[in-house]
């Protein structure tokens, strides 16, 4: 080990690495059960509106109903298709660093 990794506590920053990917890893699938409870009361919600063919309500504090939105995307894919020599012309490559911690048990 050089001198610089000598004089920093390792165990002391990996040990901390360790409890934080851990309570990451559990606030994460908290996250997700949260994110499927809403998804599934979302959808009740909806199953509601149809049945009772309303486009939108207000009840109490909160307002829900049915919104249309609409995007333009550019598709890479059709594009290339048209324009094979082009397409290729601007594509890049970009190289990143990143450090990667894992936990050996």
């Amino acid at each position: 080990m050089t001198e610089e990794l000598q004089s920093i506590d390792l165990k002391e920053l990996t040990e901390r690495m360790d409890v934080l990917k851990d309570q990451k890893a559990r606030l994460d699938f908290e996250s997700k059960q949260v994110d499927k409870e809403i998804e599934k009361i979302e959808l009740e919600l909806a199953n509601v509106l149809e049945k009772a063919d309303v486009q939108s309500m207000d009840f109490g504090v909160y307002s829900f109903g049915w919104v249309e939105k609409s995007r333009k995307a550019f598709s890479q894919k059709a594009f290339g298709q048209v324009y094979p020599d082009l397409l290729e012309k601007f594509k890049i490559e970009t190289v990143t660093r990143k450090l990667e911690f894992k936990i050996n048990k």
